[in-house]
């Protein structure tokens, strides 16, 4: 395996390692400070989201879903282009949540700095039905919350 394969390969484990820790620090420890969040497909209409936005959202959702995690998808590998630093992850989440459990899937397509060390760009791909019908529940949930 060449050093930049390794590289990037590494950095996308430490990434999903501090994701798993799931504070709003955690998630953006290997993101590089100009790196953007995309969610997708378009039709979720959300904007881009810098790391602040980001660490931001987690941290509405932390006491929502204080165990989410993020797993590679069972039998699958990331996929690794080392011409345009990018590596490409099928994954599954879990969490008990304040309203139930929550399971979702998604393709996150992350482009690497130079040398691999950083994520300089995220794009979310996530199952958009399910996430536009638990929205709203988690939204309820941040709001109840930040009442009590």
């Amino acid at each position: 395996m060449s050093p930049l394969r390794e590289q990037l390969s590494q950095t996308s484990k430490l990434f999903l390692e501090a994701f798993n820790e799931f504070t709003p620090e955690s998630v953006v420890r290997y993101r590089s400070p100009s790196c953007m969040h995309h969610l997708l497909p378009a039709t979720m209409k959300t904007p881009p989201q810098t790391n602040a936005d980001y660490a931001n959202f987690v941290a509405v959702l932390q006491p929502i879903m204080p165990g989410f995690r993020l797993r590679l998808a069972d039998g699958q590998e990331p996929v690794i282009d080392e011409v345009t630093r990018k590596v490409v992850l099928y994954l599954k989440s879990h969490s008990d949540t304040t309203v139930g459990l929550y399971e979702n899937e998604y393709v996150w397509v992350l482009t690497m700095s130079q040398d691999g060390k950083n994520i300089d760009d995220v794009m979310e791909f996530a199952d958009s039905l399910y996430t536009t019908e638990w929205l709203p529940k988690i939204k309820k949930a941040a709001e109840d919350g930040a009442k009590s």
